[in-house]
């Protein structure tokens, strides 16, 4: 059940001496004559946002030199809003978000090998907790966020019950080049190391104030690392809470989203002009995450004609349309690119409902601003289509994007529904696929905005709404 205030038209719009009414008559007008072609003039707003023609993505520090990924006072708000004193994590992307360092390990199995503790006193320490080749042969070589404290399982190898300094043993009599003497550094400075997780995160709780206190947890490996290092702490549920933190982007992750949107534009656009000498879905979809990795980035998702599954193909026919939804990350930071493909001259049902689909992305993107609500983006793209007297359905699905596809919480800090308002610094994406079959074919059209103070601005190069080969 949406208990959202009600959607009110003036208050999404700059008042104008036009009522409601007479607007949405003028755009319906101007959507129709659109309609008439195919073609989508770039605006000058629309050609600055959208850098070099061919795509290139302009160069961006390394991660590591951007500065924290974490909203610290957003998570402090939310963390005191929840009641809690601190935040004990273990999915890696949450890790990542909050210490910079990459849980490499973790990928090997279903097991979370690192943690990080953030205490809601934004005064204290945050901490970062792994094991010690890990840190040593990872997260020492791309460096931990500022205020972050590493706190390590240490152990020789082949030696795993032993305390010790985890770096290599010295066998030969070669200099230590730089990295190995940066690694060597850093390990000494964390110091001391100990025998498992739980010894690790005890004392990560320790100088984090936080081994009596109201903590919550994110998994359930969280949660078991935490009945054994803070056996007298309160725990609580809190998969959502950094999902609602994470709506809203830093400087760093707005630098790390435009450079990983930059790159899955130009590869879907790549990929996309490929169709012809592809010939297939299942090579399109390789072609693009190939086209992804040639820019630095590294393929997520990629649906072509609609078809998801990965170990699927089929070939194209001669004037078929279909629609493409390319993600991938850089840095762990996703694009999302959705477009319509005409293998040769489209079929005028499918031509119409793609000029429709773009018509309603466009007078939602009008419309986005703070304060608007999820619910309000599905409702202006149905009445754009219904004024247009037009039979479609498409999803007009809104969601935000970051560390994840879908990087937005699934209910409020109490566990109710919710129906998010869009806020500044959020990037949003709205799926507007055809929902309709039997039109030869499948359309959709997908663009990252960012949601500024008074309206919004895309974050990667628009226009392209149609490709033809």
């Amino acid at each position: 059940m949406d208990r959202s205030p009600h959607y009110t038209r003036d208050r999404i719009e700059p008042q104008a001496a036009e009522t409601p009414g007479e607007q949405m008559d003028r755009r319906v007008f101007l959507w129709t004559t659109a309609l008439a072609g195919t073609a989508h003039a770039l605006s000058p707003a629309t050609a600055a946002a959208g850098g070099a023609a061919d795509g290139a993505a302009r160069a961006v520090p390394p991660p590591s030199q951007l500065g924290p990924l974490l909203n610290r006072a957003r998570a402090t708000e939310f963390m005191r809003r929840a009641g809690l004193d601190g935040l004990v994590v273990t999915a890696p992307l949450n890790v990542y978000y909050l210490t910079n360092a990459v849980p490499v390990l973790s990928r090997f199995s279903q097991v979370n090998t690192t943690a990080a503790v953030l205490p809601a006193d934004p005064g204290r320490p945050i901490a970062y907790v792994a094991g010690g080749f890990e840190y040593y042969a990872g997260a020492s070589d791309s460096a931990l966020a500022q205020g972050v404290k590493p706190c390590l399982v240490g152990g020789k190898f082949g030696q795993p019950d032993s305390p010790a300094d985890p770096a290599f043993d010295r066998v030969g009599s070669y200099a230590f080049d730089a990295r190995e003497q940066h690694r060597r550094a850093l390990l000494e400075g964390a110091a001391p190391f100990h025998s498992g997780m739980p010894e690790a995160l005890a004392q990560a709780l320790r100088e984090c104030g936080l081994v009596r206190g109201v903590v919550g947890f994110d998994t359930a490996d969280a949660a078991a690392l935490m009945r054994q290092a803070a056996p007298r702490a309160s725990l609580r549920r809190a998969e959502d809470l950094l999902l609602h933190v994470r709506l809203v982007k830093t400087g760093a992750e707005l630098e790390l989203m435009r450079r990983a949107s930059a790159n899955n534009v130009a590869a879907s656009l790549a990929a996309a002009r490929a169709a012809r000498e592809e010939g297939s879905v299942w090579r399109v979809r390789q072609r693009f995450f190939k086209e992804a990795a040639a820019r630095g980035n590294l393929g997520v998702y990629a649906s072509v004609d609609l078809v998801m599954s990965e170990l699927a193909d089929g070939p194209f026919r001669e004037g078929q349309s279909f629609m493409i939804d390319f993600v991938s990350h850089y840095a762990f930071y996703q694009g999302d690119y959705g477009r319509t493909v005409f293998y040769g001259e489209p079929d005028k049902t499918i031509a119409r409902a793609t000029q429709v689909g773009i018509a309603a992305w466009n007078e939602i993107r009008s419309q986005l601003r703070p304060g608007v609500r999820f619910s309000d983006i599905r409702r202006i793209g149905a009445t754009t289509v219904k004024k247009l007297n037009e039979p479609f359905l498409y999803a007009f699905n809104p969601h935000s994007v970051g560390l994840q596809h879908w990087d937005q919480p699934r209910t409020g800090l109490a566990g109710e529904p919710i129906d998010l308002a869009l806020e500044p610094g959020m990037v949003l994406s709205v799926d507007c696929p055809l929902l309709n079959a039997g039109v030869n074919g499948t359309t959709h059209i997908e663009d990252l905005t960012l949601i500024t103070e008074r309206g919004s601005e895309p974050i990667h190069r628009v226009g392209d709404e149609t490709i033809s080969v």
